[in-house]
């Protein structure tokens, strides 16, 4: 599959295997090392998942204060697949400065995040991000990907009408199945698709980490070096 061709004339998102496996697997590990939820767990990603399960919001929130210590997931996750990030955007690159790690609990009442797009918090549209859960994704926790042309439709109509995120939009919300990957897969996509999840039902919390990253040649957005970092790929 021609990667670049999907992202910019196809669909405009890709499931893909990530290129340095070991380097995923390091930030799987620093997860598990700096989350630090029991010793009796010990690394293992499903046990963690199920005890992140069925805490309360605010549980997991203090949880999170772990993970501010770590400063290199934005580089480990680029430097898990360097071939693929060279070839868009080459070598020289702006990063953003702190990669999220993100954690949906199942359950009713868990926040829904309704189809958006990156330009709508002024990324630039010559960005891109990688998406990549730190387990299998096997039943509908995951991310639904609204494709290119479909999400191109809906944003003419709706600057058209006036709104964002009007009914057309909150009603895509209804019908979506997320993307069932494995561990070890990623998904990269570009800044015009819109995207988003849905509450769902498992014993296990969804886990996943994302970056967004693009040429140091090519202009940026709203988003400057508080958001961004340059960044070498050797």
């Amino acid at each position: 599959m021609d990667i670049e061709k999907e992202l910019t004339v196809g669909r405009g998102y890709v499931v893909f295997p990530i290129e340095n496996t070991d380097t995923f697997n390091k930030l799987r590990n620093s997860f598990v090392e700096k989350i630090n939820i029991s010793k009796k767990i010990g690394d293992n990603i499903d046990q963690i998942r199920k005890k992140l399960a069925k805490m309360t919001k605010a549980e997991i929130n203090k949880t999170m204060v772990n993970l501010l210590s770590f400063n290199d997931l934005s580089e480990m996750i680029i430097n898990s697949c360097p071939t693929l990030v060279k070839r868009l955007c080459g070598s020289e690159l702006f990063i953003q400065r702190r990669a999220h790690t993100i954690i949906n609990v199942p359950g009713e009442g868990q926040a829904k995040q309704w189809p958006h797009y990156e330009l709508m918090s002024g990324i630039s549209p010559f960005s891109y991000v990688i998406w990549a859960p730190l387990h299998d994704l096997q039943d509908q926790g995951g991310v639904y990907y609204i494709d290119q042309k479909k999400s191109y439709e809906i944003m003419k109509k709706e600057e058209e009408d006036g709104l964002v995120n009007g009914p057309t939009v909150l009603n895509l919300m209804t019908e979506q199945k997320p993307t069932l990957m494995k561990f070890g897969e990623a998904i990269i996509f570009n800044p015009f698709v819109l995207h988003g999840n849905v509450t769902f039902k498992s014993e296990f919390a969804r886990i996943a980490c994302n970056v967004r990253f693009q040429s140091y040649y090519k202009p940026l957005l709203q988003k400057n070096t508080d958001y961004l970092k340059y960044y070498k790929l050797v």
